[in-house]
């Protein structure tokens, strides 16, 4: 038997995924006849499969890698997608390339890509309460969007930078993207594709009522402070990260997003490069 590295496999699964359980029974099967320590997350808290394992493998789509990443606070694992239905962009390995990269992986000889992760932390000022600060935080592989919820007409939306105001708008929402993110909502909302291995963030207004207003790219190194206006007090808008987790808000409370100090692992596909994954995605012709 060849001498393996990696001895303890994370397995996280979407089992609302057609096949899914199937693939992943099969590869449950074919790790233990290497002798792999499987830490499964049907069978455990999510919490303790990241700290436990040397790699995750991921079977799923995009939104179980943003479940994956959104957990990882305290450890750092590399990752592995597995993609279930269509290529992803984060789930860049088909079912039947599975074991090939398993194979790599059991042999330490993946290629990790470590991706930029946004903090944000949502605060309701003392001044308000009249009490202690309310606070939540919340960390994101591709983004966080501010939009209007429900019945609300119209939103304002307020934009600082690095501490300077730079911009106030009308419209639905907006939306502060890594590179990794820039393929996901922003690209959709008019923001620009930006490679994975800069460190920048992105600020896409979404639908806003200024047609001259555009998509900003800052330096990772700024801080972006949010803060809304609604027509009605009452009306609320929603603060998500990766789709992942939310929050309701209203123009009482602040919005301060940043570069994370933690990095996504990413283990990369040996079949395709990022920019092969791009064309393939949106069906580019050589």
């Amino acid at each position: 038997m060849e001498h393996m590295f990696v001895r303890r496999i994370g397995l996280v699964t979407n089992v609302q995924k057609k096949d899914a359980e199937r693939i992943r029974v099969e590869l449950v099967e074919w790790l233990a006849k290497r002798e792999v320590e499987i830490l499964d997350s049907t069978e455990l808290p999510i919490e303790r499969v990241i700290e436990s394992s040397e790699v995750i493998i991921c079977l799923g789509g995009d939104g179980t890698m943003l479940y994956v990443a959104g957990k990882m606070v305290r450890h750092q694992v590399p990752v592995l997608g597995v993609n279930l239905g269509a290529l992803g962009f984060l789930t860049e390995v088909r079912t039947d390339e599975l074991y090939d990269e398993m194979k790599l992986v059991l042999a330490g000889q993946m290629v990790t890509q470590n991706r930029m992760m946004l903090s944000a932390r949502v605060t309701l000022p003392e001044s308000v309460t009249n009490e202690s600060r309310t606070e939540r935080r919340f960390q994101a592989l591709n983004d966080i969007v501010v939009n209007r919820e429900g019945l609300t007409r119209y939103m304002e939306v307020k934009v600082e930078v690095g501490g300077e105001y730079v911009t106030r708008f009308f419209g639905d929402g907006v939306i502060i993207a890594t590179p990794t993110g820039s393929t996901a909502y922003s690209l959709s909302a008019g923001g620009p594709l930006v490679h994975p291995s800069l460190e920048n963030i992105l600020v896409t207004p979404i639908c806003p009522h200024a047609s001259s207003l555009r998509p900003l790219v800052v330096s990772g190194d700024q801080t972006i402070r949010l803060e809304i206006r609604c027509d009605q007090r009452e009306e609320k808008a929603l603060f998500t990260a990766d789709g992942q987790q939310d929050m309701e808000i209203d123009e009482r409370f602040v919005c301060e997003i940043a570069k994370s100090v933690n990095r996504f692992k990413l283990v990369k596909s040996s079949k395709r490069s990022y920019f092969e994954t791009l064309r393939e995605k949106f069906k580019i012709p050589m």
